[in-house]
């Protein structure tokens, strides 16, 4: 049985990422709708390769048959009857709404949006449980903490510590005295780092990334 997929914000990383997946798996897998920002061309590229049903562009879609445009083409992209599952790419807050129907209509959802679950993870799991629906975290901490627990007793798990990862600190090289935009000068100036950074200052690790 062939599965059908939405993927929403298809032109970002996390998108073009997804069809290269799926690419490997076209017996098992068929992307029904694809959605992205703005970027028209990227979009009519991975459109005529991947004949999806439902196109939608949400800053300049004409909202033609098969077409949709604004943030109502994401919840209709993630609503469609022939989905299955939908990959949730999109940056930020503007995948909630979309997240939160595809919940409500009993799809799978595989999420790579953390900012949804840090702002409404209460009303997602609400979703959830309402229609049916499931979450799936398929990027980043969110992913690798999902693969550690599956498959163990709660009982068996005290405490999970998440590390840096890296990100855009992964390419900086270390050096003493710190430069003025050095990875440890970069980090206290965000969020609770800037409100603590008088009496706290993040270590730095001897260790090669591997």
């Amino acid at each position: 049985m062939i599965t059908g997929v939405a993927v929403l914000g298809s032109t970002g990383s996390i998108g073009c990422s997804t069809l290269q997946v799926l690419a490997r798996q076209r017996d098992r897998f068929r992307v029904v709708a694809l959605t992205a920002h703005s970027n028209a061309d990227l979009l009519e590229q991975q459109a005529k390769e991947w004949r999806p049903v439902f196109v939608g562009l949400v800053n300049g879609g004409n909202g033609a048959k098969g077409t949709g445009k604004g943030k109502e083409s994401l919840i209709e992209a993630a609503t469609h009857p022939d989905v299955k599952i939908v990959v949730n790419g999109i940056v930020g807050a503007a995948g909630l709404e979309a997240t939160l129907a595809a919940l409500r209509a009993g799809k799978r959802v595989a999420l790579a949006n953390k900012e949804t679950l840090v702002m409404a993870g209460e009303l997602v799991r609400q979703a959830a449980r309402e229609g049916g629906g499931e979450v799936v975290p398929v990027d980043s901490e969110h992913s690798a903490v999902l693969q550690c627990i599956t498959g163990r007793r709660p009982a068996e798990v005290s405490r999970l510590i998440l590390t840096a990862s890296g990100g855009p600190f992964r390419t900086w090289k270390r050096v003493a005295p710190p430069p003025p935009r050095s990875p440890r000068r970069c980090s206290i100036r965000r969020g609770r780092w800037a409100r603590r950074s008088r009496w706290i200052q993040p270590r730095w690790s001897t260790r090669r990334s591997r």
